[in-house]
């Protein structure tokens, strides 16, 4: 295995670990759609700082932090505003095209920043990952009740006390940085399949939240080595891979839960978070 391949893997594991885990309260709150609105609004700050010549992950760092400010201010997180949302996708994309479309030989650039490019992943991606899926893991674990209460009744988290403000907005900040660190490995557009694959995936399996939280980390580590496998031996794009496993995954999920368990509400969530 070559250094490149290495630090491809290793990247692929982590972005898939922290996809996988954060995905399990991305799925419960039906932030998907939000998911992919964040990536369309990075992609376009990601354009942005390349034609600034910054560092891409600037542009992504403060283009997320603006999308989350705005949308979740605004309400536009929560799955009764997704057609404002779509607004938000279809804008950001379109400006984002134009903008390339105006610099000639831009297409280059377009395609790493819309579906990755691990093997040009360096130790500084590699570190940011491994930090990031540390912070991701220490936050969910000493929030597991608070988040898991409000993702199921948010009046009864009020009642008890609990701020659901400040559960949400630390919620979507995690989402975001989660998203521009996965922009390396994955691009701007496809961080969704990591995010709603394994997780979904994982509440078909398991009843509980945390041993669903777990199972989500174990398969997109997985899915992230497999996609990086199979883009090697076909000669095809690592993240476009990886998507067709997650949903590969999702559909093998979906057949076997449905022969030998019960609707669930966490197991409807995953299939509306799959279906959006």
């Amino acid at each position: 295995m070559s250094a490149l391949t290495g630090r491809a893997l290793a990247e692929l594991i982590l972005v898939g670990a922290v996809c996988g885990v954060l995905g399990v309260q991305v799925v419960l709150r039906r932030l998907a759609f939000f998911s992919e609105t964040l990536g369309h609004v990075i992609f376009l700050g990601v354009i942005v700082a390349t034609m600034a010549g910054t560092d891409v992950k600037v542009g992504a760092g403060l283009a997320a932090v603006g999308a989350v400010a705005v949308m979740g201010r605004s309400g536009l997180a929560s799955r009764r505003h997704h057609q404002r949302s779509g607004v938000v996708v279809s804008g950001a994309l379109a400006l984002g095209v134009v903008l390339i479309s105006a610099r000639p030989g831009f297409s280059k650039d377009l395609t790493a920043a819309l579906v990755g490019s691990p093997l040009t992943a360096g130790t500084g991606d590699i570190a940011a990952a491994t930090g990031v899926t540390v912070l991701v893991a220490v936050a969910l674990t000493i929030g597991h009740k608070e988040l898991t209460l409000a993702a199921f009744d948010p009046v009864v988290t009020r009642a008890l006390g609990y701020r659901t403000r400040l559960i949400d907005g630390g919620l979507l900040a995690l989402l975001a940085v989660t998203v521009v660190t996965a922009v390396p490995a994955v691009g701007a557009t496809l961080p969704l399949a990591l995010l709603v694959g394994p997780a979904a995936s994982a509440l078909l399996w398991t009843r509980r939240i945390l041993p669903a939280t777990l199972l989500g980390g174990l398969l997109g580590a997985a899915t992230g080595a497999a996609g990086l496998a199979i883009s090697l031996h076909y000669r095809i794009a690592t993240a476009a891979g990886t998507a067709v496993i997650c949903g590969t995954l999702f559909a093998l999920a979906a057949t076997t839960s449905t022969l030998t368990t019960r609707s669930t509400p966490a197991r409807q969530r995953a299939c509306d978070a799959t279906a959006t």
